[in-house]
């Protein structure tokens, strides 16, 4: 007899500008230094984010093409109700999803072992949404984000934990429903 172990994705990104590599909150990006050196992210599961890099965000404004994207309730409820469409599609279950004004976080199960390829399928059909809304394209999400693979019951609640716990929610799924 073959047990399956417990399986979900914990999926963050960001609005495009709001969160630039190198900001004073701390980041998870690549730092720059003068003469193109970089110093690699470190994203593993339990590390901290970098501290503040005065060099490495202001290179980061500098090189932003367009507006920072900053979501009202209803573009909130937009991607929220696009992310959810976009997991019933494809029979993977949404378990906790939080859309806020300048990041989206999510818990997915039943869905694929690849967190890049999930986060750019959800990512892309919320950004084609988005800008169908708005009658013009325009970019909506900074580039990547973060993937963490939940193998546990207490990892997958946890991870559900923290996403429910989010302030200033503009728009939430719960167990494959919309909550505004």
């Amino acid at each position: 007899m073959v047990v399956e172990e417990p399986f979900a994705l914990f999926i963050t990104w960001t609005c495009y500008g709001t969160w630039l590599p190198g900001d004073p909150r701390g980041y998870v990006s690549d730092t720059l230094q003068p003469g193109n050196a970089r110093i690699p992210k470190n994203n593993n599961p339990g590390s901290d984010y970098s501290a503040g890099h005065e060099f490495t965000h202001k290179i980061a404004k500098q090189r932003q093409k367009s507006d920072t994207v900053y979501l009202t309730r209803e573009q909130a409820r937009i991607a929220a109700d696009n992310l959810l469409e976009t997991a019933r599609i494809r029979d993977w279950r949404m378990l906790r999803a939080a859309v806020m004004r300048n990041h989206i976080h999510l818990v997915v199960a039943d869905c694929p072992d690849d967190g890049p390829g999930v986060r750019r399928i959800l990512k892309g059909n919320a950004q084609a949404k988005l800008s169908q809304a708005q009658g013009h394209s325009r970019r909506w999400w900074t580039a990547g984000g973060s993937n963490r693979y939940l193998h546990s019951e207490d990892a997958i609640r946890a991870a559900i934990r923290y996403v429910t716990e989010q302030r200033w929610k503009l728009a939430e799924i719960v167990d494959m429903e919309v909550v505004t």
